[in-house]
């Protein structure tokens, strides 16, 4: 009898241990899905909008491809939060250009965060926006291939 239950303790041991490392192999996969899927959204919406900035009109068709298929993966595998911020921001244009979008693109960045377990609001003291949205940084600026410093 002590063999018997030892015999099904095992098997149940057994079937809940590969349950449970199947459960976290597949999270673990859907998290770098999305992470790749959110890296690549903002990588080429980053492009996208550091051009229109800079004054340029016409879409890079790569760039215009590679957003495209991280929307696509990211209406795929992310929570409806998530979803509701990506349609929010390019409802509102995502160019990156108005104010509107600028926030926009702030609340679906910081809602990417809390999905990937980061606290939701552990960086709205942070200067984030003019890390998002300034093309060079405060103190230099750089000009045909050249670094030089502001005001010299």
């Amino acid at each position: 009898m002590t063999i018997a239950v030892s015999l099904i303790c095992s098997v149940i041991a057994a079937f809940v241990a590969h349950w449970l490392a199947t459960n976290r192999m597949k999270k673990n996969e859907l998290t770098k899905f999305k992470l790749n899927a959110y890296s690549d959204f903002i990588g080429a919406s980053s492009k996208l909008a550091v051009s229109r900035r800079l004054g340029g009109i016409s879409n890079d068709i790569k760039e215009l491809a590679v957003l495209n298929d991280a929307k696509n993966r990211i209406l795929i595998s992310a929570e409806p939060h998530i979803v509701e911020g990506l349609i929010d921001f390019w409802q509102k244009g995502a160019t990156l250009e108005l104010e509107s979008e600028l926030q926009s693109y702030k609340r679906l960045l910081r809602v990417m965060r809390a999905e990937l377990g980061y606290k939701k609001y552990d960086i709205i003291d942070l200067e984030v926006s003019d890390l998002l949205f300034k093309i060079e940084p405060p103190t230099r600026y750089v000009n045909a291939g050249k670094t030089h410093e502001k005001g010299v």
